[in-house]
């Protein structure tokens, strides 16, 4: 499945992720007893971390292929 997002919708998402992360994390540190978000919290991580590789890959990819090492003014005098 392939899904094009703005850098915009991007950021908003892992923002969201981000707080969402942190509320699991806290609910769990006062309920132990409550794996759930623990898992839940494990779970917004993973999202977190699939989407900013694959925004940093897309970055990566329009930047090499924007750029034209043979077009570059030489430094040469």
């Amino acid at each position: 499945m392939k899904i094009e997002l703005t850098d915009e919708e991007v950021t908003t998402i892992l923002i969201a992720l981000d707080n969402y992360r942190d509320q699991q994390e806290m609910d769990f540190l006062r309920h132990p007893t409550n794996v759930e978000s623990q898992q839940e919290a494990g779970s917004a991580e993973w999202c977190w971390q699939k989407i900013m590789t694959a925004q940093e890959t897309q970055t990566n990819n329009q930047t090499s292929a924007s750029v034209d090492p043979f077009s570059m003014p030489s430094e040469e005098k």
